[in-house]
């Protein structure tokens, strides 16, 4: 068997895990909260860690590289409501950027909470996933050559420009592992290897790549239609990616 793939997910994990067996809230800097108060409760773990990291911006990903020695990994930060026994959504959303499980030749990984509480009240964790970004994309050249532009010469004087910014969904790491609502999961390549006393394997996932990849889009700006989609085979249809679900021993 291969050697272990060096990762911080499995320490970042179990301090994250251990946090929401004791209770440790999400506290809302205001009503309006939507996003920072579970930034800060990561940020609040990886300080007990005594991890360094970067908090990119707004619309960056992913939203944190943390690092230790020679190794720097991404992780990715989102949040939903837990309410009439499940998720507020099925899928999660992804501004201006292409998500994968690589980017700059760093992992990245999705930390997901689902929560309770609303407004400013704090937010109890109900559910914790920290996922390999892989499982929802595995294209890290597609993510990689993303690029937002800028249309001039829009409008009848010629002045105004189309800003395409575009909005990326995907389903969230709990939609394809439900069994994972009311626990708390780390989900990691199987290749990797991972073995270490403080988690144990619980289960597998298998994530197939499809037959067709969406080479590009064509809108038109008048007439009312839809777009005209392109579609190329996938240069890996087919194929098997599998990943190791792990829990808290």
């Amino acid at each position: 068997m291969n050697a272990p793939t060096p990762t911080l997910a499995v320490d970042i994990f179990v301090r994250m895990a251990t946090a929401v067996s004791k209770g440790e809230t999400m506290k809302p800097h205001s009503a309006n909260d939507k996003e920072y108060f579970a930034q800060d409760w990561f940020a609040a773990r990886l300080k007990e860690g005594k991890l360094a990291y970067n908090q990119q911006g707004r619309n960056s990903y992913p939203d944190f590289l943390v690092t230790r020695a020679a190794l720097t990994e991404g992780y990715e930060l989102k949040a939903l409501g837990f309410t009439k026994g499940k998720p507020a959504r099925k899928d999660i959303d992804f501004n201006s950027t292409i998500p994968s499980g690589k980017k700059g030749g760093r992992d990245v990984f999705l930390v997901f909470f689902l929560y309770t509480g609303t407004k400013a009240k704090a937010r109890t964790v109900c559910s914790l996933a920290i996922a390999h970004a892989d499982l929802i994309n595995s294209d890290h050249k597609l993510a990689d050559d993303h690029v937002n532009v800028a249309i001039h010469g829009f409008g009848s004087y010629g002045d105004g420009f189309i800003r395409d910014r575009k909005m990326y969904v995907f389903p969230h790491p709990l939609e394809i592992y439900p069994y994972g609502i009311g626990r708390s999961s780390l989900i990691l390549p199987k290749s990797w290897n991972i073995s270490d006393p403080r988690i144990k394997k619980v289960g597998s996932l298998q994530r197939t790549v499809s037959k067709d990849e969406v080479d590009g889009f064509t809108i038109k700006l008048r007439g009312k239609r839809g777009p005209t989609v392109t579609k190329t085979p996938a240069t890996n249809a087919g194929v098997t990616i599998e990943f190791d679900v792990f829990e808290l021993v």
